[in-house]
């Protein structure tokens, strides 16, 4: 419309143009107009940025097109029949505006300066509402938190606008609007609908892009405490982190302390955990499965239970249940007591020991064997967050036992199994 609109309007212009240069001697040294530069302002206030860039875009379209490459002798003799074409022009494309001062300073760098009248109803409130599509509440709510100021800035935006001039700049707030938005949410794309009156509606329709998050998952990296005794807990924060499924991976990337925090509030919160005073602290790491990983930890003990069930062993002590109390004796050291049950036939070891913990590379540690009056050293190596290297030497028996694991889930382990005396085998560790 606007540009069917604006070629009539350039050819009354050239016309008169075309007759100007019949009518009117052109000096011999008059220079043709290089530039057009616009300046402009509103009567009863200031025109919205965003609203005043565009009327000085289209306004320096027209100027370009009507003057630009032209002798401004012509124009200069017959200003004021040009000024009134130039106004007509303007008033037909700026909506909800008339011009009511205008005036031209002719040169190789023409000037322009506009004053524009607002005509009809104004508006004077703007309600933007916000639609966050199929986000769970507590995912719209990390949202809201980035959205916090569109109201406001909508409302700089629109507010001083006449109400007839919205479907004229309906493309300038949603384009601002959007520019706006991918500044905030870089990681949605943002539709807009606006009801215009002198209380303008606005609703923004956010939508995910890129890959979004489809599963959530919550792992125990290291513990100190059985992790039966916090199911409670983690059961609750993960349901609060499957609440994360919709969102744009990139958002829950920027977001990723914040969030990791949020969960674990949801742990300090359990009544195990606050009466035990452990230690609990998360880091999330995003993708299309969200994966919160979590560290539980007391200040002086270590309690460890598992049950190992072996497939592929030849023997009698295919199942074990086995249980570990540790003590801090300084920031890498432990002391322990260990006893492992066989419950058929029915066969005991019992152990006491440290370990000295060399950072996240490696354990070592020595365990004396009480039942069989054994010694052994023994070390762990872990490989990433899954996997683990395990050795242990038994002298009474000159036995060398190597293990290479699999952490399938936060409470099963698969275990390879090489040993000296017995061969190789499967072991499958429930980590109670």
């Amino acid at each position: 419309m606007f540009s069917s609109l604006l070629k009539k309007q350039m050819m009354r212009a050239g016309f008169l143009l075309l007759v100007s240069s019949f009518l009117i001697p052109s000096p011999a040294q008059a220079a043709p107009i290089e530039t057009v530069k616009v300046s402009l302002d509103a009567a009863g206030g200031d025109l919205p940025p965003a609203v005043e860039k565009r009327v000085v875009s289209s306004i320096s379209s027209i100027g370009n097109r009507v003057f630009v490459g032209k002798e401004e002798n012509l124009f200069a003799l017959n200003s004021s029949a040009y000024d009134k074409v130039l106004a007509d022009i303007i008033n037909r494309v700026v909506i909800g505006y008339v011009v009511s001062d205008l005036s031209v300073n002719y040169g190789r760098d023409t000037s322009i300066h506009v004053t524009l009248q607002p005509v009809g109803q104004i508006i004077r409130h703007v309600d933007t509402e916000i639609d966050y599509g199929g986000l769970s509440p507590e995912a719209a709510r990390y949202v809201a938190e980035d959205t916090a100021d569109v109201p406001s800035l909508m409302e700089n935006l629109l507010i001083g606008l006449p109400v007839d001039s919205v479907g004229w700049a309906e493309s300038v707030s949603q384009s601002a609007g959007r520019d706006l938005l991918s500044q905030i949410l870089p990681e949605f794309q943002a539709n807009f609908e606006v009801e215009s009156g002198e209380n303008t509606k606005v609703k923004i329709y956010l939508i995910p892009q890129g890959k979004i998050v489809r599963s959530s998952r919550l792992t125990f990296e290291k513990t100190t405490v059985p992790r039966l005794l916090m199911l409670r807990a983690a059961e609750e924060t993960e349901s609060a982190l499957s609440s994360l499924r919709g969102l744009p991976v990139e958002f829950v990337t920027r977001h990723s302390s914040r969030i990791a925090s949020d969960m674990n509030e949801i742990l300090q919160k359990d009544s195990f955990i606050r009466k035990y005073g452990i230690a609990t602290d998360t880091t999330l790491v995003s993708g299309e499965t969200a994966e919160l990983q979590v560290n539980a930890l007391t200040d002086h003990w270590v309690i460890r239970t598992e049950v190992w069930l072996d497939a592929g062993r030849e023997g009698d002590k295919n199942t074990a249940v086995e249980g570990m109390l540790g003590h801090y004796i300084g920031k890498h050291d432990t002391l322990f007591g260990e006893a492992r049950f066989y419950p058929g036939p029915m066969d005991w070891n019992v152990y006491g020991g440290f370990t000295h913990q060399f950072g996240s590379f490696m354990d070592l540690g020595y365990k004396y064997d009480f039942v069989d009056s054994a010694s052994h050293i023994f070390g762990t190596v872990p490989i990433g967050n899954k996997f683990a290297l395990r050795y242990d030497r038994d002298f009474r028996e000159r036995n060398n036992e190597f293990g290479f694991s699999y952490k399938i889930h936060n409470y099963i382990t698969l275990e390879y199994v090489y040993n000296d005396e017995d061969g190789k085998w499967l072991r499958l560790i429930a980590n109670l």
